[in-house]
C-alpha cells in the first residue's frame, strides 16, 4: 500500500491518461519540466509502451514521489538534461513492470540523457515490493546518484521533502540497490573525505543535510504518520522532529504493530498532528491561527516575521494547496491488468472522497481529466478545459476545492462529522464494488482480456462520474446548511399541499440558528475589545429593548424579513 500527496498551489489535480502504443523505429518523444512546464528536449521512444492511468501501470507498477531538493551545488536544473522527475516518472511506467526494473530503467535514462531536477524521494511499489529510491542529481553532468532500500514486509516507512537514507548496507542486493559511485562522487566533489570508509557513508548527511526547516516541516509529518502506525515507538524523536535535537534522527523504517488497511491509510492521509505536540486547532492550547473553528489550516507562507523575530506554521500531512492525492495497492492475488488500485482524487487528501481507478483503465471520468494533462500527451479530448486558473463546474478538481475550502476557518469544526461521515460512506461503498469488480474481472480475463479491461474501464468511468455528481450535491448541502452567519436546518412545518392551510407553510420555512462563537472565542474578543462592544447598563431592561434587539437580529416574535433602506 503507498499514498501520495501531490503538494503544490498552482498544480491542476488530474488524471494523467497515456494508452498502450507500439511506436515505429525513429519515433521521438517530447520531453517537458513537470513542475515549470518547459520545453526540455527529445528522446527516443520505446518500441511498445505500457497503458499508464495516474501513477500506476497495467501491470501493477506503482510511483510517487517527495522532492528533497539536496545540495544547491548539484541542481540539475539548467544544465541541457532532458529529463525531469516528472517525466522520469510517467517514463518509467510506460516503460517497466516491476520496481527492480523501475529502478534499474531510472538510473539508466538519467545516465544517458541528463537529470534536469534536484533531490527526489521516489516509493516504487510493484505487487510484491515496496522500494524507496532516494536520487540526487550531479548538477552539470549526467547521471544521478542514488540508494534504493526494499521495505521489509510488516514494516512502513514515509518520506516528506527531507533525503532519509543515511548508512545502507552495500552488500545486500536483495534489499538495497545504489549507484556504483554513490560514495566516491562525494569524494570527488569534495563532500567526503576520501580516505572515510565507504561503509560509513550517509546519503542524506552528506547530500541533503538534515537542517531545522528540514525537521520541522518535513520529518514532523513522517514522525505524525509513523508514531502512531508503530503505537508510539517514535515518541522518542519528538524532540527532533521538532527541529531541537537534529542529531536523533528518526528511523528510515517502522515495524507496524499491526497490519494495515487501505482504509486505516486513508484515515492516517486525513490527519493535521491531532492530539500531538504540534496540534495547531487550538484545542490543546489557545491558538489564534485556528481561527473560532479550531481549524488545523493557515495560510502561507509557512514561515513569518513579527519585530523582527521569525515564527512558524506547522506543516501538516493534510494540507490545502494539494494538487491531487491518492491511496494505492498493487495486489499480487488479482490478475495483472488490476493489480494496481488506485483510490484518487484533486485536493486536500483530509477532505477528498477518492474514486477508484484500474492500472488498465483505458479511458477515465471526464470530470477527473483534463484536455491539456499533468504534461503532454497525458490529457484527454473529453477532458474538462479547467486549469489551476480557470475554474469550470464540470471539473472535480475545483468542486472537491470548493468543499475543501469550505472547512478552512469557522466552519471546520461544526461540519467535520458530517464530512467525516460522507468520505466514510462513499469509501465504504468502493471497497465494496471493487471486490465485486474483482470477482467478475478474473472471470471474465480467464475467457476475454479484452472484454475484462473494457469492463473494468467502464466501472471506472461511471463511479468517477457517479461521485462527482455526488460530491457536488454534497458542497450544495453544505453551502445551504451553514451560510450568512447562521446553520440552517430542516423546516419545522412541511410545505403546504394545495388546499391545505394547518400545520404546514406556504413555502418551504427552514429552522436557523445563530452559529454564534463558543466561550473561549468571545473571551478573547472581550480581552481585546471588551469596552467597545459592551452593552450598556439597563439598554435591555425594558420589554420594547428586549423586542428591538430581537427584530435588528431577525428574531421577531412574528417571523418577517427585515430590510433595510438606505435613503
Amino acid at each position: 500500500i503507498y499514498a501520495y500527496d501531490a503538494d503544490e498551489t498552482s498544480l491542476y489535480g488530474s488524471l494523467s491518461l497515456y494508452p498502450a502504443a507500439d511506436h515505429a523505429p525513429g519515433t521521438m518523444r517530447q520531453t517537458w519540466d513537470w513542475d515549470t512546464s518547459l520545453y526540455l528536449g527529445e528522446i527516443p521512444e520505446a518500441n511498445h509502451t505500457y497503458n499508464v492511468v495516474g501513477n500506476a501501470n497495467e501491470y501493477g507498477l506503482i510511483i510517487g514521489e517527495t522532492t528533497f531538493g539536496g545540495l544547491p551545488q548539484l541542481d540539475g536544473n539548467g544544465h541541457g538534461h532532458l529529463i525531469d522527475y516528472g517525466s522520469l516518472i510517467w517514463i518509467t511506467l510506460q516503460r517497466a513492470k516491476t520496481a527492480r526494473e523501475a529502478i534499474t530503467l531510472i538510473d539508466s535514462l538519467c545516465a544517458q540523457y541528463g537529470y534536469g531536477s534536484n533531490g527526489e524521494s521516489f516509493a516504487i511499489a510493484d505487487t510484491k515490493e515496496i522500494w524507496l529510491m532516494e536520487i540526487m542529481s550531479k548538477g552539470a553532468a549526467k547521471g544521478i546518484v542514488w540508494v534504493a532500500s526494499r521495505v521489509p514486509d510488516g514494516f512502513v516507512t514515509a518520506t516528506a521533502n527531507q533525503a532519509r537514507t543515511r548508512t545502507f548496507t552495500q552488500n545486500d542486493p536483495d534489499n538495497v540497490l545504489f549507484a556504483s559511485d554513490v560514495v566516491t562522487f562525494a569524494q570527488d566533489q569534495g563532500l567526503y573525505p576520501k580516505d572515510a570508509p565507504a561503509a560509513d557513508f550517509s546519503f542524506s548527511d552528506v547530500y541533503d543535510p538534515v537542517t531545522f526547516g528540514g525537521a520541522r516541516f518535513g520529518e514532523a509529518r513522517v514522525w505524525s504518520l509513523l508514531n502512531p502506525i508503530s503505537n508510539g515507538a517514535l515518541n522518542q524523536y519528538l524532540s527532533y522532529a521538532q527541529g531541537y535535537n537534529l542529531t536523533h534522527r528518526i528511523p528510515l523504517m517502522e515495524k507496524a504493530s499491526k497490519q494495515l488497511s487501505v482504509r486505516d491509510v486513508m484515515q492516517l492521509m486525513r490527519t493535521h498532528n491531532e492530539g500531538t505536540w504540534f496540534d495547531n486547532t487550538g484545542l490543546l492550547r489557545p491558538d489564534v491561527g485556528a481561527e473560532s473553528g479550531y481549524s488545523p489550516y493557515r495560510t502561507r507562507p509557512l514561515t513569518w516575521s513579527y519585530q523582527g523575530k521569525t515564527y512558524l506554521n506547522e506543516r501538516t500531512v493534510g494540507t490545502q494547496q494539494t494538487g491531487w492525492n491518492f491511496v494505492a495497492h498493487s495486489r499480487s492475488w488479482v490478475p495483472a491488468p488490476i493489480a494496481a488500485l488506485m483510490y484518487w482524487s484533486p485536493d486536500d487528501s483530509s477532505t477528498s472522497p477518492r474514486t477508484p481507478v484500474y492500472g488498465c483503465a483505458t479511458r477515465i471520468p471526464a470530470a477527473f481529466g483534463d484536455v491539456n494533462g499533468q504534461l503532454p500527451g497525458a490529457g484527454v479530448s473529453y477532458g474538462s478545459t479547467a486549469d489551476a486558473y480557470t475554474m469550470t463546474m464540470d471539473s472535480a478538481f475545483w468542486v472537491w476545492n470548493l468543499v475543501g475550502n469550505y472547512f478552512q476557518g469557522h466552519h471546520n469544526l461544526e461540519l467535520k462529522a458530517l464530512l467525516l461521515s460522507a468520505l466514510n460512506q462513499h469509501q465504504t461503498d468502493f471497497f465494496n464494488k471493487t471486490a465485486e469488480v474483482d470477482k467478475q474481472f478474473a472471470a471474465l480475463y480467464a475467457t476475454d482480456p479484452t472484454e475484462a479491461v473494457e469492463y473494468a474501464t467502464t466501472f471506472v468511468v461511471e463511479e468517477g462520474q457517479k461521485l462527482f455528481q455526488s460530491w457536488l450535491q454534497f458542497f450544495f448541502s453544505l453551502f445551504s446548511r451553514v451560510r450568512d452567519g447562521g446553520i440552517i436546518t430542516t423546516p419545522a412545518l412541511p410545505q403546504c399541499a394545495p388546499g391545505a392551510t394547518q400545520g404546514c407553510t406556504a413555502r418551504p420555512l427552514p429552522t436557523l440558528t445563530a452559529a454564534g462563537y463558543d466561550q473561549a472565542w468571545y473571551g478573547r474578543v472581550v480581552a481585546e475589545n471588551g469596552p467597545h462592544y459592551a452593552v450598556h447598563s439597563g439598554a435591555m431592561d425594558s420589554e420594547h429593548g428586549l423586542l428591538k434587539m430581537r427584530v435588528v437580529q431577525g428574531k421577531q416574535t412574528k417571523p418577517r424579513p427585515m430590510y433595510s433602506a438606505l435613503i
